[in-house]
């Protein structure tokens, strides 16, 4: 029978590394968002020779679904139950057994740790550790913790937390250029010529980014978010 050795923040890894999947999912997702809007925006080829591509317009209509909403709740879920983890192993560590109730605290206010996340939160938790997760605290300049939380919260309160984004879109036709040569996210199309009524090839670029609604954006956001929760996992896992 195999021994396996498990090391009491591999729960925690675990988390982030599905949060890590779903990510996938989102940077999928978003690229279907951006294919849809190349599919949908309007153009005009110019009637007057050499009939270039004139009066691009935003698409008609918003392509977020709520897909990108439920994926980035799922990502923020499994994110914060990591830090979740590593606190009840660190209680379970310092104190010999387990602790009920813990959770990984994130207060703007120092009165508020010392209120409720060291007496509620961080029971059985020594000194030395309470002071590292203080560190990780919003009052003390920690931005990322806070940002996770607020990020999870809204999603917890059934909000859709995307805002929107940036998109700027630039099309192509095969009257005034060389498809061959354009290079980057493009999306294949066809126009009508404005003469003869054959279908003309065009492409489509779309670039951009979809935010939450503070305007920071939402794929590179969480990519950082994770990362910094791996970090502190494994800044506490020589403690054990």
């Amino acid at each position: 029978m195999v021994n396996y050795s498990v090391h009491p923040l591999d729960g925690g890894f675990e988390r982030e590394w599905r949060a890590g999947e779903h990510l996938r999912d989102l940077e999928i997702e978003i690229s279907h968002v951006f294919e849809r809007q190349a599919n949908a925006v309007p153009f005009d080829l110019d009637p007057n020779p050499p009939h270039h591509v004139i009066n691009v317009c935003r698409p008609p209509e918003t392509f977020f679904g709520m897909r990108i909403g439920i994926l980035v709740g799922e990502i923020c879920y499994n994110l914060r139950s990591a830090l979740d983890y590593l606190i009840f192993e660190l209680a379970k560590l310092d104190s010999g057994s387990v602790q009920s109730g813990t959770q990984f605290p994130i207060m703007d206010a120092k009165k508020d740790f010392d209120r409720r996340g060291k007496t509620a939160f961080l029971k059985g938790i020594n000194a030395s550790h309470i002071a590292a997760i203080e560190g990780l605290q919003p009052y003390m300049g920690c931005n990322w913790t806070g940002s996770l939380r607020d990020f999870s919260n809204e999603d917890k309160h059934r909000q859709f937390v995307v805002g929107g984004g940036q998109t700027r879109i630039t099309v192509w036709s095969a009257l005034d250029t060389d498809l061959s040569k354009i290079r980057g996210m493009t999306y294949d199309r066809t126009a009508v010529h404005p003469a003869t009524g054959a279908n003309v090839p065009v492409k489509v670029h779309v670039a951009g980014t979809v935010a939450f609604d503070n305007g920071l954006p939402i794929l590179e956001t969480l990519q950082e978010l994770k990362r910094n929760v791996a970090d502190c996992l494994a800044d506490f896992k020589p403690e054990f």
